[in-house]
């Protein structure tokens, strides 16, 4: 057994190790299902399992692998999504450490040379060298050769684990390795480039070509990967020279750029599953639209988002990235003056690169698109660190060596601690079941015949994952309306129809037109007033106020996954004995044996769309309210209270009633 071969194993141990630390780490803090409505990780999560088209670029190569993602036997379809995003991130991670590890190892065992200007070039010139003086086994030679008197090779592992791990914990990237999102495969791809760029040699073609084919491959998921490419033309250019401009080269090089980009073909083989929001056309126009997403332009030569941004925040941002940016700077003095330049350039002109871009790109999330930063900076705060360890090591006096080497040791495991300390509980508590229980929650309602919902595209989203994966509900139709005008357009075509037409929000002038109702966590529409009492169990026929009577309620649980006790479910009928002039609001409670409210929601009736000076005498209004119970609720009785009030006169009470005590368990 070799060096050589020695070595190369315990690199990949090595990069074994941190692969599976991190996709442990990133696992225990996955988010358990769907946990959001208004980003891209839920869409994410039901094209990959329909075959549907993302929004653009479209994302074919990450909509392809996540459709295998959700054929795994664990969890639910957006849980397996999400895991995708934890195996992408450790797979980062576990690269990263390799590709500074291998610089690292470059710089310890290379003198450093000004005129060198490629990291394999310069070894391989200083094998030609030894091997034409000496003969023999130049592998062997090179090694007692070039290591310096003294040196250790843990330096450059422990060096490289700090970088890496510096990156994994930081917030921005560990939270997208816990969602259904694209940035984690991005950025493997940006860390795999790297790591095949740094292989070129000057002589081989192999890294050239093996470059095209994974730009291409590339940018079938994400277009900012161009932003790589100025980094490593330039980085190529200085370590082939002229060769590398020879047609031969440039044609294959060029052929296997364009053979992974026929995956974009998905498009229009599955135009007819079509886009969530029904925007992709399946003609040439549609499809290069797509491909392009050329209306996102305007993030960058306009601000449609009003995003306002100093050079503090940019600052701010790496500083909470890495917990301080101390290490990157001495990493990146140290790789000046070390070298090998080409390294420099290479990682110098993507940072530059990326970060000037970001500048320039005004979207509200803009921290996702700095993780190609964050992966050069913590690049050069591995090699800040292995620097560091590496002078401390070779110190001679035996106490002061390893007294300063245990107290780097120290710092650089307190700032990990710090971070994940930080990172870890927030992205804990972020995630909960509630978007989850909440799609459940509405299509398990006593809908009417020939059911409509009509909501924005996030909600009916949500309703559609369940719909699709779990099979609830299928005979629902959900109408996408993100505009005000356009749903109250949609209610009346549907009500014009004959169908039964539910609301998944208030919407302003629905109540002058139609009669409401709440139905479960969704506003039900009537062209006429409701005059029938609802089958409820507990009759009461109590008068509230000189206006309203409470005819009868239920008290129901909401569905519930997790820890904790579920919601309460109010849900009330109000008769309306006289017009009502005021906008009066209910706050409904649940009292303890003590009398203490444990539980409270103040709202206008009917998830805030009917304002009770829209109903009409001898209408019948069916009204919920749920009463979130705090995790560590106690078992035993607790009693509803509805308080009605008028907030125009210093929320005046106009009249209250207890209801029947409840069991909570």
């Amino acid at each position: 057994m070799t060096k050589t071969y020695r070595s190369e194993r315990l690199d990949w141990l090595a990069v074994g190790g941190v692969f599976i630390t991190c996709l442990a780490l990133y696992v225990s803090t996955l988010a358990p299902s769907v946990v959001t409505l208004f980003d891209d990780s839920l869409e994410f999560q039901l094209v990959t399992y329909q075959l549907g088209i993302a929004h653009p670029t479209g994302y074919p190569l990450y909509t392809l692998v996540g459709k295998l993602f959700t054929l795994l036997p664990v969890g639910n379809v957006a849980y397996r999504v999400n895991l995708m995003s934890a195996v992408f991130g450790a797979a980062t991670v576990s690269l990263l450490f390799l590709f500074i590890r291998r610089v690292l190892q470059i710089q310890t065992e290379v003198e450093p040379q000004s005129s060198q200007i490629g990291s394999r070039l310069q070894v391989n010139q200083l094998e030609s060298r030894l091997q034409s003086e000496h003969g023999g086994n130049k592998s062997d030679r090179l090694g007692s050769r070039l290591k310096p008197a003294g040196s250790v090779i843990w330096p450059v592992y422990v060096g490289s684990l700090v970088g890496a791990l510096l990156f994994a914990v930081g917030f921005v990237f560990w939270q997208q390795a816990t969602i259904a999102e694209v940035y984690t495969l991005n950025a493997l791809f940006v860390v795999s480039i790297l790591l095949i760029a740094i292989s070129a040699d000057g002589e081989s073609l192999q890294p050239i070509y093996g470059l095209a084919f994974l730009f291409g491959l590339s940018l079938t998921h994400h277009r900012t990967m161009l932003l790589l490419l100025p980094a490593v033309g330039i980085y190529l250019l200085l370590v082939y020279g002229a060769s590398l401009f020879r047609p031969k080269t440039m044609l294959i090089s060029l052929l296997l750029g364009l053979l992974p980009l026929l995956i974009y073909f998905y498009l229009p083989l599955r135009g007819e599953v079509g886009s969530l929001d029904e925007t992709y056309r399946n003609s040439w126009v549609g499809f290069w639209q797509q491909v392009t997403a050329s209306g996102y332009g305007a993030f960058i030569f306009s601000n449609p988002l009003n995003q306002t941004r100093d050079l503090a925040f940019y600052g701010s941002l790496l500083a909470d990235q890495f917990y301080t940016i101390a290490l990157g700077v001495i990493g990146l003095l140290y790789l000046v003056q070390r070298g090998p330049i080409s390294i420099l350039v290479l990682t110098g002109v993507a940072f530059l690169t990326y970060f000037t871009f970001n500048v320039f790109y005004n979207v509200a999330d803009i921290e996702v698109f700095f993780i190609p930063v964050f992966l050069v900076w913590a690049f050069w705060s591995g090699l800040g660190a292995g620097f560091l360890l590496t002078t401390m090591a070779r110190l001679r006096h035996t106490v002061w060596r390893w007294g300063l080497v245990a107290l780097l040791l120290g710092i650089f495991g307190l700032i990990i601690f710090q971070l994940g300390r930080t990172t870890y509980p927030t992205l804990k508590q972020s995630y909960s079941w509630a978007i989850h229980d909440y799609g459940l929650d509405i299509l398990r309602q006593p809908l009417a015949d020939q059911p409509v919902i009509v909501g924005i595209l996030g909600e009916m989203t949500l309703v559609r994952y369940f719909q699709q994966t779990e099979n609830e509900r299928p005979d629902i139709e959900t109408v996408v309306a993100d505009r005000e005008a356009d749903r109250l357009a949609a209610v009346k075509r549907l009500i014009d129809e004959g169908k039964s037409v539910y609301l998944t929000r208030e919407l302003a002038g629905l109540a002058d037109r139609y009669s409401l109702s709440a139905v479960g966590p969704l506003i039900q529409v009537h062209s006429q007033p409701m005059t029938s009492l609802p089958s409820q169990p507990h009759q009461l026929d109590q008068a509230i106020t000189p206006e309203i009577t409470l005819l009868s309620y239920d008290v129901t649980r909401t569905p519930h996954t997790g820890s904790g006790p579920a919601p309460v479910r109010l849900t009330l009928s109000w008769g309306v004995d006289a017009p009502i002039t005021a906008g009066l609001k209910v706050s409904a409670r649940l009292l303890d044996a003590a009398g203490q409210v444990v539980a409270v929601t103040d709202a206008v009736p009917v998830h805030f769309a009917y304002p009770t000076n829209s109903w009409q005498p001898g209408e019948i209004i069916t009204d919920v309210y749920d009463l979130t119970l705090p995790p560590d609720t106690p078992p035993g009785r607790y009693r509803p209270l509805i308080i009605w009030y008028d907030p125009n006169q210093n929320a005046a009470e106009i009249g209250r009633v207890e209801l029947e005590e409840i069991m909570v368990e």
